[in-house]
């Protein structure tokens, strides 16, 4: 197992930070996620180092999707 810390912009709300957690959670090989939204950190421990890449990329394209969309 690996653990490595990943630095984004865009983390500013506990309530980001907490769904970002949970989304990390749900790919397979995360065992462990911490969302700092104070320190724009996620520090997560995965199985291999092939996922960190997927890791990276879910964490991005979660920040920057919109959460409410006007109809």
């Amino acid at each position: 197992m690996a653990t490595k810390v990943i630095f984004v912009a865009g983390l500013n709300t506990a309530e980001q930070a907490e769904s970002l957690t949970q989304h990390l959670l749900n790919i397979i090989g995360v065992h462990q996620a911490n969302v700092d939204s104070q320190n724009s950190s996620i520090q997560v421990t995965f199985t291999t180092l092939a996922n960190l890449n997927n890791i990276e990329t879910v964490s991005y394209t979660h920040l920057t999707l919109p959460t409410n969309r006007e109809v």
